[in-house]
Formats: C-alpha cells, structure tokens, sequence
C-alpha cells in the first residue's frame, strides 16, 4: 500500500503490466472503504493483511460494472464488505459478482460521509463517489474520468457525449479538492488536486470542450 494522501492509499497489482489498474484503500471512523480494480489475473491480495491492521473494509464501491470480477467476492470472503454498485450498473454486475448490494441511481448519502453521484456517459449507470476525508472532499470517478498519459479527458463515445457534458456540468456543483480515478498501474498520474472550487470548474469546463 502506497500512502497518496493522509487516509488514503493506493493499491498496486500483484502483476504490473500495461493492462492493470490501481485501486484505492480509504481509511474512516465510520468504516474503511475500497475502491477495488482489479482483473481476472491479478490483485492484491498481497496488501490484504495491511489491510486487516488498518481495521477492514466496510464496502467495496465499484464506479460501473468495469470494475467487477470475481475477486470482488473473494475479498467479501475476506473482509465481509458487500460490492455496492448502482441498480443501473446491477445486472451486469451480477454477471461475475454473486455479493451485491446496489443502491438507487441517484445523489444520496450510501453511507456516512460517503454520496454516490451519478455520472453517466462513459456508462449508463456509472457513479462517482464524493468521500469526506478528513478535513478534504475527495471525489473517487472511477473511470469516468481519466489520464492517458499525456492529459486528462472524460472518457465517452460520440453517442454518449451530450450525456457527458450533462455529467461534467452537474459536477461543477459539487465541491471537491481533489478527484481520483482508477488509472493503469503503470501511469503515474491518478489524481488531480484543486486550490478552490474555480479552479475545479476550470478544470471540468475544459474536459467538456474537449469533447
């Protein structure tokens, strides 16, 4: 585990190659959360007893069904934490995760200082999770949003891209200081920070146009 912010780590593969994702640990007094990416061939299972001593997870929050395998249930086996989704995102989630709790698509409070957001575009049902951490709000976008090495961009197809600006739009409402996605293993930029909500606004304005 890779410290990323006071609460928060990042959790690297057992295997790093350009395929693999990284995945967020988040430690809270109302119950630690993970924000679980990994793939059939590879987790993190090396991390597991470091997180035992940072107290458990309470949930597993996946952003849409790209984030669910079958590891999702092995790490309920392990720590008991449900994989929680949206209803929108449910039924293909169901297809490899048998431990599913889904919640309502719509902004609402899934737990203590934890709102789900939804943010289609890139999918139908994808949700963003904004996290009081500390004395910092935190939004944790999945895939939604993104890094490609070279800069940032809302990942949507040309079908789906008015749903996207849509999304982008409703984010400029929230405040946040920091945004983290579930980047490839291999890139080093997973996280964005923000001076003030202008800035944040700046910033999503800009992913907009680019579409």
């Amino acid at each position: 585990m890779i410290e990323c912010m006071p609460k928060i780590y990042k959790l690297e593969p057992s295997k790093i190659t350009p395929s693999k994702y990284i995945s967020f640990f988040v430690l809270r007094d109302a119950g630690n959360l993970l924000f679980p990416c990994v793939s059939s061939s590879s987790t993190f299972e090396s991390s597991w007893q470091e997180i035992h001593d940072h107290g458990g997870v309470s949930k597993q929050l996946l952003g849409d069904m790209h984030f669910a395998t079958k590891h999702n249930d092995q790490l309920f086996e392990e720590f008991g934490a449900l994989t929680c989704c949206s209803v929108e995102e449910e039924a293909d989630v169901r297809r490899k995760v048998k431990n599913v709790k889904a919640f309502t698509f719509e902004r609402h409070e899934v737990a203590p200082g934890v709102i789900a957001i939804p943010t289609p575009g890139h999918r139908p049902g994808a949700v963003s999770y904004l996290v009081d951490v500390g004395s910092s709000n935190v939004l944790f976008a999945g895939d939604s949003l993104w890094h490609d090495r070279e800069k940032w961009m809302a990942l949507s197809n040309k079908k789906n891209r008015p749903v996207m600006k849509n999304t982008l739009a409703s984010l400029r409402e929230e405040s946040f200081a920091t945004i983290f996605v579930n980047s490839s293993v291999q890139n080093p930029i997973y996280s964005i920070d923000f001076t003030n909500d202008a800035a944040k606004n700046e910033f999503l304005d800009g992913l907009a146009e680019s579409l």
